[in-house]
């Protein structure tokens, strides 16, 4: 199959805000040719930098894999193979790094308060098999997460973030949201205390990962709009796609005990998608609403960091604190066996005892529906399997 851009989607439910509504937005907020002085919304302390690979001054948070870890993660997979568990029974305790585990733990229990992603570099796995990059994707996540969240409903726990096409006749049937297209995706957050992605492999081109910190975000759009932060604070009623009629009503912007912003704003929630519009029985958003939400991708657009993943690449962010967006990208030529955008994605939430999260009341339920299960209850897909709408972001 010939490399080809998917064509625009026409979209009437708001996921993809057009680009004159966010320029006009843009103007509104002041943001063009703005004074403001670099970004700086990691917070100092302890910082892992991976010397070899700085692209600008600017600090990055990578655990650059040696030779020796990367001995260890194998002789991880091999312990596990060896006892024969499922993948839902996949734990640190059966997925033991020695060494390395340590380095990971003061990584994860830092994206609290301290720096809000980091990335492990270094795997290459394309010398791996598809269960073989699912079990190691999985046991160095479960060093830094105990619990994976599951999409009220929806059992598979890892998803595969990447174009999936399907027929015609299939369209009108199927959901095929905006992670299993090429388009390009607007700042949002997923469900859950820690996004956690593995990249197996770059697109052709595009494709590119953007990072904006809330805090930053919330401290442009004050200049000019507070009452912008105002609405955002304010309930919002979205859908729950527990339950055939399910809604929540909650806020989108929260402030926690500790003083810091939290974000929890899913864009297919709250406008649906080109594909599955936001329900009838829900009433409309208002103006005021809509504008608010794309005011957080308007000005994620101005602070925002840009990463361009490599192959292996495993990236985990504090989703309470970091909105993320992508850029639309151009996969190659399957006959010349060339690469696509392909990440895996687990959604994870850390209960041990060094763990500092902090999870604004509202959003308590939420977590209890995506957290509170058993192992038992969590399906693995190994090989590449649209999201559903309940899993969607």
């Amino acid at each position: 199959m010939a490399p080809h851009a998917e064509t625009s989607l026409f979209d009437t439910s708001g996921y993809s805000p057009p680009e004159n509504v966010i320029s006009e937005l843009k103007k509104s907020l002041r943001l063009f040719n703005s004074s403001a002085g670099a970004v700086k919304w990691i917070s100092e302390g302890p910082q892992i930098v991976d010397s070899h690979d700085r692209e600008s001054d600017e600090h990055d948070f990578v655990l650059q894999l040696s030779l020796d870890d990367i001995q260890e993660i194998e002789d991880a997979f091999i312990s596990f193979k060896a006892t024969t568990l499922p993948l839902n029974k996949l734990q640190a305790e059966n997925f033991p790094l020695p060494t390395l585990s340590s380095r990971i733990r003061k990584l994860s229990v830092g994206l609290v308060d301290q720096h809000p992603y980091f990335i492990i570099r270094g795997l290459k796995p394309q010398w791996f098999s598809k269960y073989k990059n699912v079990v190691i994707f999985t046991g160095i996540a479960s060093h830094v997460g105990t619990k994976r969240a599951l999409a009220p409903g929806d059992p598979n726990v890892l998803h595969h973030v990447t174009n999936i096409p399907i027929s015609s006749e299939k369209e009108c049937t199927t959901y095929r949201g905006p992670a299993n297209r090429t388009i390009a995706l607007p700042f949002h957050t997923d469900y859950g205390s820690i996004l956690s992605l593995y990249v197996l492999s770059r697109p052709a081109s595009g494709g590119a990962f953007h990072l904006a910190d809330i805090h930053d975000i919330t401290s442009r759009i004050a200049r000019t709009r507070p009452d912008i932060l105002e609405t955002l604070r304010k309930p919002y009623i979205m859908v729950n796609p527990k339950i055939e009629g399910g809604f929540d009503e909650r806020p989108l912007l929260f402030t926690q005990a500790s003083g810091r912003l939290a974000i929890q704003a899913s864009r297919s929630r709250i406008f649906g998608t080109a594909t599955r519009l936001r329900p009838n029985y829900l009433p409309s958003l208002t103006a005021k609403q809509i504008e608010a939400v794309d005011a957080l991708h308007a000005a994620g657009q101005e602070v925002s960091r840009r990463f361009d993943f490599k192959s292996g690449d495993m990236m985990f962010c504090n989703n309470l604190r970091l909105m993320h967006a992508r850029d639309s990208f151009l996969d190659g030529n399957e006959d010349e066996n060339t690469t696509k955008r392909y990440l895996l994605r687990l959604i994870l939430h850390d209960e041990r005892n060094d763990s500092r999260w902090d999870v604004p009341d509202k959003l308590k339920n939420t977590w209890k529906e995506l957290y509170d299960h058993e192992d038992e209850e969590e399906i693995f897909t190994i090989h590449p399997e649209l999201f559903s709408f309940k899993a969607g972001h």
